[in-house]
C-alpha cells in the first residue's frame, strides 16, 4: 500500500505555548521598565528647561535647585523630589575645566519590581551646563 504524504504546516502547542510564553515575558518587562525610563525622560526635560533659562549661570546654587523642585512639581507626577532630600540628588557643581560654567547635577536610584524579589533599578547620573549670562541680564 502506498502511503499518502500529506505536508504538515502549522504549529505545534508546544510551539505555541513557547511563543506565548516569550510575548509575556517581554510585555512583563516593558510595563514594569516603562515608568522608569518616563521618570528617567522627565527628569531629563526639567533639568533642560532649568538651565536653558536665560540667567541660570547667574543663579545661585538654591536658586536652581529650587527651580528644579519647582519644575518637576509643577510638570510631573514624580514625588521622590522634596526639598528635605532635595540637597542629596540635586547639586550644581564647577565646570569640568577652567572657564567651563556651572553644571546642573542630578544623581539618584530608583527601583521597580519586575517580579518577586528580582528588580529594575534607574541610576540616574547626569550633569548639565548652565547656560546665560551670569549677570542675569539677559543681554
Amino acid at each position: 500500500m502506498r502511503q499518502s504524504r500529506r505536508l504538515q504546516s502549522g504549529m505545534t502547542v508546544g510551539g505555541l505555548l513557547f511563543v506565548l510564553s516569550f510575548i509575556g515575558i517581554v510585555v512583563l518587562f516593558v510595563v514594569r521598565a516603562f515608568p522608569l525610563y518616563n521618570e528617567k525622560m522627565q527628569i531629563v526635560s526639567a533639568m533642560k528647561s532649568v538651565v536653558s533659562r536665560p540667567e541660570a549661570a547667574g543663579l545661585s546654587e538654591r536658586e536652581v535647585t529650587m527651580a528644579f523642585l519647582k519644575n518637576i512639581e509643577a510638570t510631573t507626577n514624580i514625588q521622590r523630589f522634596s526639598e528635605k532630600n532635595l540637597k542629596e540628588m540635586v547639586e550644581v557643581v564647577k565646570g569640568d575645566g577652567k572657564g567651563d560654567p556651572k553644571q546642573l547635577y542630578v544623581h539618584y536610584q530608583a527601583t521597580n519590581v519586575l517580579y518577586k524579589e528580582l528588580n529594575l533599578m534607574l541610576n540616574f547620573d547626569q550633569k548639565m551646563p548652565l547656560r546665560g549670562n551670569p549677570s542675569g541680564t539677559g543681554e
